[in-house]
């Protein structure tokens, strides 16, 4: 019967792990729509699909690989820096957003860079820097890096979700591909679930203990 009961109570603790209005992708985040051309397609202060182009941007298209889980993917710096950003709905809670980096091999600093920005309903700004190293890269491997971070939504609303290149003067930028927005956790949620596993397992060695005693 404690079995039973503590069993769903790590039920419900799962169930808390992700919000009832989670978000689970970024719109666009795999550059697909648009796609890029063949080679690229280069972008200047203008709309790319959900996503708004400041400065200059090149949509990859077979230019060179892609991202690991496919898609297209973004210099952050076309004919010169730019940057991208779109505006989506996010409810209360935790977020992390991942992303995949690499760097343009053809030119300029080899230390690509680039800067993402986080605004949420309440106006707090959060920034988080990033850079690749693309020495040793080709085209055929662009060595792509998952990078994330966190952030906090302190009410239903909507985010600005905004990167940018920090490489100045070059038209050989940072490139990002496969972007996602997931759920983080409460540290509360965890310690629940953690408490309803832990009981299962108590209760589950005492049976054991009890059936090899009989």
């Amino acid at each position: 019967m404690r079995a039973t009961f503590l069993a769903a109570f790590a039920a419900v603790a799962i169930a808390g792990l992700t919000p009832a209005h989670a978000v689970t992708s970024v719109p666009d985040g795999s550059f697909n729509a648009p796609a890029g051309g063949n080679p690229f397609t280069t972008y200047n202060n203008t709309s790319m699909g959900p996503w708004h182009v400041n400065g200059s941007v090149d949509l990859i298209g077979n230019y060179w690989q892609g991202p690991p889980a496919g898609g297209g993917s973004v210099d952050l710096a076309g004919n010169y820096p730019g940057s991208i950003f779109q505006i989506f709905s996010v409810p209360t809670g935790n977020f992390k957003i991942s992303f995949y980096m690499s760097g343009n091999p053809d030119g300029g600093d080899p230390i690509k860079t680039l800067r993402a920005f986080v605004t949420n309903s309440a106006f707090d700004l959060s920034q988080f820097d990033f850079s690749f190293n693309t020495t040793g890269f080709t085209h055929n491997n662009m060595g792509w890096t998952l990078e994330q971070f966190t952030f906090n939504n302190p009410t239903n609303g909507n985010i600005q979700l905004q990167f940018v290149s920090t490489n100045d003067n070059t038209p050989f930028g940072a490139a990002i591909g496969d972007i996602n927005i997931s759920a983080v956790p409460e540290p509360a949620t965890w310690a629940m679930l953690l408490l309803g596993f832990g009981g299962i397992g108590m209760m589950l060695r005492r049976r054991n203990a009890f059936t090899l005693a009989v």
